[in-house]
């Protein structure tokens, strides 16, 4: 039994100090997390150089363990007590020394009130050159801003808050680690899911108010600019008509005792009817010497 405990105890120490000598080029983590709080964790790493094997423990129940490797041999399995355990025998080369994780955890996110608490540690007990974490919060989710309950970002507090336009992404950059320091992460969101609602109503009553305005812009071009005469001859009666009809005849401008003349009506009557059409802004009368020029408004009716 002795020699057993032994035997036990110096694999232990070569296996401790084999992960510790271990070095890591590039470690990457991506988390996106769903509505139930759900996280679905990508990790990528690429080693220094070739190695046998490699473990990751979390703890919570890894589901779904996926992994694959640039052409090279890869065997993972999970093993659970209360924790989970990523084991995974590696056959890789000077060429390609990248792995790649990923799996789905209930147990990241922790609701918290009502807001959500994301909670865990990515160490794998190895010296790490760089160090890229980013997860990405539900849609309508935002970061806490009360850093009187819990702290927003938690540790670190170096990161880079970014938008994709429908999320929102927390990222870690961090170079230069070692095996001793602990990879954990934490941040307190929240739904602002009300905010966006309203957000999308202004955006329907901007449409609306767009789509109105083409509208009265296609009616304005087509009659008021388009078809002007259409539209004011419709409305006149059959003397102020035939006084337009004179006035557009000749370039909208003519003498109004060409008008009598033209249309063979009195100088009582064709005074009254371009009375009216002038109160109605139709046409202006500008007195010249013993008789009035009449001109039409080429605002209200198109030569």
């Amino acid at each position: 039994m002795r020699i057993i405990f032994i035997i036990s105890f110096l694999l232990s120490f070569v296996l401790v100090n084999s992960l510790a000598a271990a070095q890591v080029q590039y470690y990457g983590v991506d988390t996106t997390i769903d509505d139930n709080g759900r996280a679905m964790v990508s990790m990528t790493i690429t080693f220094v150089k070739p190695e046998p094997t490699f473990n990751f423990t979390l703890l919570g129940k890894i589901e779904n363990l996926r992994y694959s490797s640039l052409g090279n041999s890869i065997n993972c399995t999970v093993e659970s007590t209360g924790l989970s355990t990523i084991l995974c025998n590696l056959d890789l080369t000077e060429e390609k020394r990248s792995i790649e994780l990923s799996f789905d955890t209930n147990d990241i996110v922790k609701p918290l009130d009502k807001r959500f608490f994301y909670s865990t540690d990515f160490s794998i007990n190895t010296k790490i050159s760089q160090v890229y974490v980013s997860v990405r919060l539900p849609e309508g989710m935002g970061l806490v801003n009360d850093t009187s309950s819990v702290a927003k970002l938690s540790f670190p507090a170096n990161a880079t808050i970014l938008s994709d336009g429908r999320r929102i992404i927390v990222i870690w950059n961090l170079k230069g680690t070692e095996p001793e320091i602990q990879l954990r992460f934490q941040l307190l969101y929240e739904n602002i899911g009300e905010v966006f609602p309203l957000l999308i109503r202004f955006r329907y009553v901007a449409v609306i108010v767009a789509a109105a305005a083409a509208g009265l812009g296609f009616v304005w071009f087509r009659y008021f600019r388009g078809e002007p005469q259409k539209l004011v001859l419709s409305v006149l009666d059959q003397f102020e008509r035939k006084i337009m009809d004179v006035l557009v005849t000749n370039g909208g401008t003519t003498d109004q005792r060409k008008i009598v003349q033209d249309t063979n009506l009195s100088k009582a009557k064709v005074s009254r009817v371009i009375k009216s059409l002038s109160e109605r802004g139709l046409v202006e009368v500008e007195r010249h010497g013993r008789s009035n020029k009449i001109k039409i408004v080429k605002k209200k009716f198109k030569l």
